[in-house]
């Protein structure tokens, strides 16, 4: 069962439909397991949680996206996905997350 964690900063507003996709494809991908929702609040914590921006999602540790080129650091600020069309969108796509239930588990 893979380890899934959300990582928001309230003060960004793409958090709640992002959550909404990642259940979704947590159905479509039959993926059972539970989320554990993490509000990140400082920047201490962005550190701490390799945060780049909100939303996140790690699964079983790893971002399900590249870090954003633009940021040297994590931070508090809203994140942007690049789209497979190449647009930028406030939530990731639906695409990145189904692949990251796929990757190898990095679990021993």
């Amino acid at each position: 069962m893979p380890k899934i964690e959300f990582f928001y900063w309230a003060e960004c507003p793409s958090h709640e439909r992002a959550y909404a996709i990642l259940q979704e494809v947590m159905a479509v991908e039959r993926i059972q397991a539970p989320v554990e929702i993490i509000e990140v609040k400082d920047e201490f914590e962005a550190e701490r949680y390799q945060f780049y921006g909100s939303p996140t999602i790690h699964v079983d540790g790893v971002d399900i996206a590249p870090v954003p080129e633009d940021m040297a650091q994590p931070a508090l600020t809203c994140r942007a996905y690049r789209r497979i069309d190449g647009r930028i969108s406030p939530l990731p796509p639906r695409e990145l997350i189904a692949a990251a239930f796929h990757r190898p588990s990095l679990a021993p």
